[in-house]
């Protein structure tokens, strides 16, 4: 793994050095849609490390972004890309998912100083609740059961997990119950687990963080409402998920909301026919990879920023690294 770091390192700085990495080069007539999940001083401190970078990280890659693209929300930049519109800096939206604190917390200061608007993807009926979300409960549960030493008893409960990387393989298997067996689930392994502590970040923003957001231009989109799973053979309510999540951000923010998170990227058929009946407008997935003019508006993909990926050994962003990560060459995510 080390070697394979080293090679990617090697690539991306000759890429760089060739000027190959720009961003009108490899966005040209493309659509870039960024995620980034926590934002964290220490991404340890997140029950998902993988999903968690720094505020510095974030901050250098804003900076790199406000200075090689035309930066919008998702709404405003996929409505001016296929309206046509191909800036010579090309079009990209930064987007946040989950609507925790620590995105209000350490995002917001961040897009003021680099000047990026951004779109916030909230769960509709976890504003203002104290609870974490199911997949960070669970993946904070295994952690704590992996530090008592008794993981066999998580695997007792699911017969079925392969070796290596158990928080991961918990979430996976429980992205295939319905939210029943997922709570139950979640109640064994808890009571197991003993006492959590839930970090104040970790706790959704309330409606005032998410007024002051609209208020500075930033976009709120739909992350559902529960961010359950959204496929009907495990029992999600595509109505209530979809179009109520819509109705409720909109009651609540007196604005429109007109973009939609998928959930764990899972959707179906019923999914999508709920989305355009309820009348937003496009919709992002957890695929990776740039947007082309012939891109499915209910379909975006997005990239990931993932903090060992994109930094350099003092933890800032390194330009060479992200420019490979967002271009369509070899080594960089599909």
């Amino acid at each position: 793994m080390a070697s394979q770091q080293r090679v990617r390192k090697l690539g991306a700085r000759l890429f760089w050095s060739l000027r190959l990495g720009r961003a009108d080069r490899v966005a040209a007539d493309q659509l870039t849609i960024i995620t980034f999940h926590r934002i964290l001083p220490d991404p340890d401190d997140s029950p998902l490390p993988h999903l968690a970078v720094t505020p510095k990280l974030l901050r250098g890659c804003l900076d790199y972004f406000a200075h090689h693209y035309t930066c919008l929300t998702v709404s405003e930049a996929a409505t001016r890309f296929f309206a046509g519109d191909r800036p010579a800096k090309p079009l990209l939206a930064v987007s946040f998912n989950d609507g925790r604190k620590d995105g209000f917390l350490h995002g917001l200061s961040a897009l003021r100083a680099s000047h990026v608007p951004a779109t916030f993807y909230v769960p509709a009926g976890r504003v203002d609740d104290t609870n974490s979300l199911w997949h960070d409960e669970l993946a904070r549960i295994v952690r704590q059961i992996e530090e008592h030493d008794a993981t066999e008893f998580v695997r007792e409960q699911i017969p079925t997990l392969d070796g290596a990387g158990l928080v991961r393989a918990v979430i996976q298997h429980a992205m295939t119950l319905s939210e029943r067996k997922r709570d139950s689930l979640i109640t064994r392994l808890r009571e197991q687990a003993g006492q959590l502590t839930l970090p104040f970040w970790e706790q959704p923003m309330g409606w005032s963080d998410l007024q002051l957001l609209i208020q500075e231009g930033h976009e709120i989109g739909s992350h559902s409402m529960s961010h359950g799973v959204l496929r009907e053979d495990l029992g999600s309510d595509p109505h209530r998920e979809i179009a109520e999540s819509r109705r409720l951000l909109e009651e609540k923010l007196k604005g429109p909301v007109t973009s939609f998170c998928y959930p764990t990227g899972e959707h179906d058929d019923a999914t999508l026919r709920e989305l355009k009946r309820a009348g937003y407008q496009n919709a992002v997935t957890t695929g990776q990879g740039l947007n082309d003019g012939a891109a499915d508006h209910f379909g975006l993909r997005r990239f990931d920023v993932q903090e060992q990926l994109n930094s350099n050994r003092h933890g800032e962003a390194d330009q060479a690294l992200l420019a490979w990560n967002l271009s369509r060459l070899p080594g960089a995510p599909r």
